[in-house]
């Protein structure tokens, strides 16, 4: 291909994967950032590799790769599929813009400040641009699938999004050979949504918050325990 696009990721796309593209965007536009790429097992076995020579060798192109430096990676092997995952985080949104993952998918973002509000606008996506280009990529090279899906701890005041999950206030693009935009649009209001935020501080601490609670539970029934008793001790 005379481009590369997506870095490590376009040798994993090119046989045949689902890509799913996650990004959490805070109220203090701190971002973490996560690849899950999964592949059909039967692809996996056609390629004379066992599953995990595969995930152990897609994971170290990641793990070697500089512009990946920091990046969590961890595996998950199935039934059907298998899968890889990554995450990364980053300080802003200006810090992100910078980093290789998102230079590889659309080169660069203009990102525009007036008030409170935060407009964030990227230049073409390199990726679709590709994918479109028959004298790039051949039919029997595309992927599945590819979507990028961001969650927001602030409301949005505008978007040019394809899907929307209000609920949770994920915001999604779908990007294929059919997509009639080539860039991602949103602006972001300074209203925060404290439910989608406070839902994710227990989703993320769940194990912490377990342990906090079970030695809560003990220490209430405890402190009965030693009521109760001298209680009776106070009867007799």
């Amino acid at each position: 291909m005379k481009k590369i696009v997506f870095g490590v990721l376009l040798l994993l796309i090119l046989t045949g994967c689902d890509v799913q593209y996650d990004l959490v965007v805070t109220n203090k536009e701190k971002i973490t950032e996560t690849i899950t790429v999964s592949v059909d097992n039967q692809i996996i076995e056609n390629n004379s590799m066992t599953i995990d020579e595969y995930l152990d060798y897609y994971s170290s192109l990641y793990e070697n790769n500089p512009g990946y430096a920091g990046i969590n990676i961890d595996t998950k092997k199935g039934d059907t599929y298998s899968s890889f995952i990554a995450k990364n985080e980053y300080s802003s949104l200006d810090d992100y813009i910078t980093s290789y993952t998102f230079k590889n998918m659309f080169n660069s973002a203009t990102i525009e400040r007036v008030g409170s509000y935060i407009s964030f606008t990227t230049s073409k996506n390199v990726y679709l641009e590709n994918i479109k280009n028959d004298q790039l990529v051949s039919e029997q090279s595309k992927y599945d699938s590819f979507k990028i899906s961001i969650k927001f701890y602030n409301k949005l005041a505008n978007h040019n999004a394809d899907e929307v999950d209000e609920k949770n206030n994920i915001y999604s693009w779908n990007i294929d050979e059919n997509s009639t935009k080539d860039y991602i649009y949103f602006k972001i209001s300074p209203d925060v949504r404290y439910d989608v935020m406070i839902k994710d501080i227990i989703q993320n601490n769940i194990l912490l918050i377990s342990i906090i609670g079970g030695i809560s539970l003990l220490v209430i029934i405890f402190v009965l325990y030693v009521m109760i008793k001298m209680k009776k001790n106070n009867e007799i």
